[in-house]
């Protein structure tokens, strides 16, 4: 109650207590692409366009483009969940050049895959499957593969500006860092390698206090899909994963495309998939098709569980047949695998699926798509139920609420197995007098999402002894069909 004057009565609810953990919705899909005939009233251009659902959500999108095909793959795997789709359209640029010039966009404008960051204010939707159908695949050959420094500069106090400028291309962004003890440039780390660059662009660095910039040379060749360097910028943001075509020529070709990556945020598939389409069989990107087959599996079994072994609806082949056995090390699709590069193959057991849960990450504490999401949820979830807990003055109360709100979550993701367990605690090293009279308070929590079961190793062991049962078995049945007595011993 406040602590005023009344001559009266009043009454104060109280609204004490841990507040519930509402799992954020995390089959939420963010699809960028182009549609050349759609209306522009229904479709307008970097402009995030919600669809709920597939009951006639696709009208006035046009056949032609990306966007058409990459909904329907999507709603092929809705099963008897419904998906919820961002639509970003894009200009289609005169060549591919132009078009994936308009699919990355501006983070200062707002277009392109940047046109996502709008959704959680304009929608309440944050998306947390990213693709691009179509325009993830590639390998560029003339991108900023390196940037070298020719001199390092004096006086730095902090990292300078980097800019990219000429050579024709587009998209390259590199980022500084320095040495604080010398003040030198240390390194220049390449953040989109970018495209289109027919000759060689100039690299200038400003500003971070130096007294003498330092300079350095570009090199162009072949670099990272720049789109998908772009979606994985959104990706950390949103802690959501970007699913990306590659390349879908050769094994070698894959594993190539899956060096230029070092994320947990990313899961890689191989080949396309074939549609039966308008009385014909046409390839079409997979990641689609895999986003709402990750989609489907949140909602029908839970966000912890991996996509892999999971029939994927709506193709009836792929693009290039990938050899796969779950017995044999040296298969096709082994070895893809443990590149991390999931690829569609058709099963043992029937169907076409997709296999392989793997990540390109260096760490192996990061191995795994399904940990990394869940991981994801876990945080978002609880960082949103402590938004009433701001502001809030402290009191044992208020700290036991807060902990308890992250504790009855725990325990319930425990419960359906999102978790192995998990536990709140306030770390007094952390925890002092001067940072709560500053106002900051530390939770700790812990909790582990499960691994899936990549590897299982049954171990066959002979037994010999069973002749002895067998033999005795066979005493006995013959000395009864023989009408004599059993022997004792049998």
């Amino acid at each position: 109650m406040a602590d005023i004057y009344l001559h009266g009565v009043e009454t104060t609810e109280n609204t004490n207590g841990p507040r519930p953990v509402e799992t954020i919705d995390t089959g939420v899909i963010g699809l960028i692409g182009t549609a050349p005939d759609a209306e522009a009233g229904l479709w307008p251009v970097n402009t995030v366009v919600p669809i709920y659902g597939a009951g006639g959500a696709v009208q006035g999108l046009g056949a032609n483009g990306t966007l058409k095909d990459a909904i329907e793959g999507i709603f092929d795997q809705a099963g008897r969940v419904s998906h919820t789709i961002l639509v970003v359209r894009v200009t289609e640029g005169a060549n591919i050049k132009e078009t994936m010039t308009n699919i990355i966009g501006s983070s200062t404008q707002f277009t392109g895959v940047h046109a996502l960051r709008k959704s959680p204010g304009e929608h309440g939707l944050t998306p947390k499957l990213l693709i691009a159908p179509g325009f993830t695949s590639s390998r560029p050959t003339d991108g900023i593969s390196a940037i070298a420094k020719s001199t390092d500069g004096v006086g730095y106090t902090s990292a300078p500006t980097v800019a990219i400028s000429g050579g024709g291309g587009t998209g390259a962004t590199a980022v500084a860092t320095i040495n604080s003890v010398t003040g030198k440039l240390d390194e220049i780390v390449i953040t989109n390698p970018g495209f289109g660059y027919t000759t060689v662009p100039t690299v200038t660095l400003s500003g971070g206090g130096a007294t003498t910039q330092a300079t350095a040379t570009a090199t162009v060749g072949t670099v990272a899909n720049p789109v998908t360097m772009e979606l994985l910028t959104l990706a950390n943001r949103f802690r959501a994963g970007v699913i990306k075509d590659a390349p879908a020529t050769t094994t070698s070709a894959a594993i190539s495309d899956r060096l230029d990556y070092d994320t947990d945020r990313l899961l890689i598939v191989e080949p396309m998939a074939k549609i039966f389409k308008d009385a014909a069989v046409v390839q079409e990107p997979a990641s689609a098709r895999v986003a709402g087959l990750q989609a489907r599996v949140d909602y029908s079994e839970g966000f912890w569980v991996s996509p892999s072994n999971h029939v994927i609806e709506g193709i009836v082949g792929v693009s290039r047949p990938i050899e796969h056995s779950i017995t044999d090390p040296s298969a096709e699709s082994q070895l893809l695998n443990k590149n991390a590069i999931a690829c569609i193959v058709r099963a043992p057991s029937g169907g076409f699926k997709l296999w392989g849960s793997r990540v390109p990450s260096s760490d192996s504490l990061k191995s795994f798509w399904s940990v990394r999401r869940a991981h994801d949820t876990i945080i978002d979830s609880i960082e949103r139920a402590a938004e009433p807990f701001i502001d809030r003055p402290f009191s044992v109360q208020v700290l036991v609420d807060i902990a308890e709100t992250v504790n009855s979550a725990l325990r319930r993701w425990k419960a359906l197995g999102a978790t192995l367990g998990g536990r709140v605690w306030l770390d007094t090293t952390l925890n002092t007098k001067e940072t709560w009279a500053n106002g900051q308070l530390f939770i700790s929590y812990d909790g582990e999402a499960p691994a899936p079961i990549e590897h299982i190793t049954f171990i066959f062991n002979r037994n010999t002894g069973y002749y002895e049962e067998l033999g005795s078995s066979a005493v006995r049945e013959i000395a009864r069909m023989a009408g004599t007595a059993i022997p004792a011993n049998a």
